[in-house]
């Protein structure tokens, strides 16, 4: 089912989502809630398209979803956003979901340690462990890394610490909305800001410090907009110009140009954060060149 771009706008706009970021005790109250109601676990909608099964990784759930007959050879780790304090979400799980169905992936989705109650270590080392499992069992030319938002800037970052151990890289890198910098300090920020309906600097400033515990947030292992860039698996970038990221994005694009390295950026005009996953009808096309992407067809 897909809405009208202006209704679901509309419902962004009346279910306050942009209120958890606009203020750090708005932010505060909103992880208070989650807490008490998200589900990490797969909708029942999704447990009818695809076969799930789930291991443990460090003592946190990790889930495989694969097609329900056809499993081809293509592996796909996603890390999910939520600015590094929300549980994994429908619209994610509908996202894996469907590659799953169209494009025969099996889909590899670790339910990571959040702040505030941790930093960054645990999940860090979570997903790097997940990773060097199917980087040891797979070819690397059929692994995808894929992440939204706070779970775009882990793959990154994940990407960059095999990059500078030597370790096998993932073919494609997609990277959804990515938010690159943990400290929102990018100069272009507030004039993008004053058109997001979804996310402010106050919040996403407090949930990366969060993130990063006793350390500076800008250290290019949290904010891997200033890590290394070559060496990586194929990047491709899916951004909005109504998402305050998209300054980062930009960012990022031009340091690849720097280092002489090749970004793909999608870049949507009108579209807000993480619009891919969004059930509208201009996510459709986005979700399709994923797809293509997933399948190593470009």
């Amino acid at each position: 089912m897909t809405l009208p771009w202006p209704l679901f706008l509309a419902l962004l706009k009346l279910l306050g989502r942009r209120r958890r970021f606009e203020s750090i005790e708005g932010l505060r109250t909103a992880v208070a809630r989650d807490r008490k109601t998200a589900s990490a676990e797969p909708p029942a909608s999704v447990r009818k398209r695809c076969t799930i099964s789930k291991y443990q990784v460090d003592g946190h759930d990790c889930y495989t979803l694969a097609p329900l007959s056809g499993a081809g050879s293509v592996q796909l780790l996603y890390l999910h956003g939520g600015a590094h304090v929300a549980e994994i979400s429908p619209f994610h799980w509908r996202l894996m979901a469907e590659l799953v169905e169209t494009t025969g992936c099996t889909a590899h989705v670790p339910i990571f340690p959040l702040a505030p109650e941790h930093t960054y270590r645990p999940a860090s080392a979570m997903v790097n462990e997940v990773y060097r499992a199917l980087a040891a069992g797979h070819d690397p030319r059929q692994l995808v890394l894929m992440g939204d938002s706070a779970g775009g800037g882990l793959a990154l970052a994940l990407a960059q610490g095999f990059a500078a151990l030597g370790l096998p890289q993932p073919r494609d890198i997609v990277l959804i909305s990515p938010w690159l910098d943990l400290t929102v300090s990018n100069p272009a920020i507030p004039a993008l800001e004053a058109d997001d309906p979804w996310l402010a600097r106050p919040g996403l400033a407090e949930a990366g410090r969060w993130w990063a515990g006793d350390e500076d947030p800008a250290l290019p292992h949290l904010s891997p907009l200033y890590g290394p860039l070559q060496g990586l698996g194929r990047l491709t970038v899916f951004i909005g110009t109504r998402d305050l990221l998209l300054a980062d994005c930009q960012a990022l694009r031009d340091r690849t140009a720097a280092q002489g390295v090749h970004v793909e950026m999608h870049e949507a005009t009108g579209m807000i954060h993480v619009w891919p996953l969004l059930p509208v009808k201009r996510a459709m096309a986005a979700r399709a060149a994923i797809a293509q992407i997933v399948r190593g067809r470009r």
